[in-house]
């Protein structure tokens, strides 16, 4: 019988309600997931049409896959603060520390948010491409790879060179 009041307890309608409450905010988090990927799709399906390079296209799935994988990151932590929130916990601590450890990771890993931010912005102007013969800064060779942190070229040795994004101040992408 003592069973029977905790669970007629634990299923009161304020816990009913909260419980609802909670399920719709995760339905309708990952409803704004779908409906924001579906557009990100639709937005990358349109550039993709613009060129027949695979190196190209890679590139925007790349960045396809890290604006959607963001998104997602950010909408589900906020429907699990909002859920802890409606349970009565209070999450001001979790969001001051998850701040404080921004702030830290961020004086921390400057030279890589610049490497990130760099490599973004070479992929998205389609500044040069794999396989072009370039001279980044003073050294000449043919992109092998893009990547966001970094470029890899090869040398006229067949050496791999690899160049981080923020470091790249000019560009000469050499004709065929």
């Amino acid at each position: 019988m003592d069973y029977y009041n905790k669970l007629v307890l634990r299923l009161s309608p304020a816990a009913i309600e909260k419980a609802i409450q909670i399920t719709i905010i995760f339905m309708a988090s990952l409803s704004i997931i779908l409906i924001f990927q579906r557009a990100v799709r639709l937005f990358f399906t349109g550039l993709k049409s613009r060129s027949r390079l695979t190196s190209y296209v890679s590139r925007l799935n790349t960045m396809e896959n890290l604006i959607n994988n963001s998104v997602m990151f950010i909408i589900l932590s906020m429907a699990l603060l909002i859920s802890m929130r409606k349970l009565g916990l209070d999450v001001t601590p979790i969001i001051t520390g998850a701040g404080i450890i921004g702030l830290a990771i961020s004086f921390g890993a400057q030279t890589i948010v610049r490497d990130l931010i760099s490599g973004f912005f070479i992929i998205v102007e389609n500044q040069y491409n794999i396989g072009d013969s370039v001279k980044i800064n003073d050294t000449k060779g043919d992109v092998q790879k893009i990547n966001l942190r970094t470029t890899e070229l090869k040398d006229s040795k067949g050496n791999a060179i690899f160049l981080p994004n923020s470091e790249i101040k000019s560009v000469v992408v050499y004709k065929k």
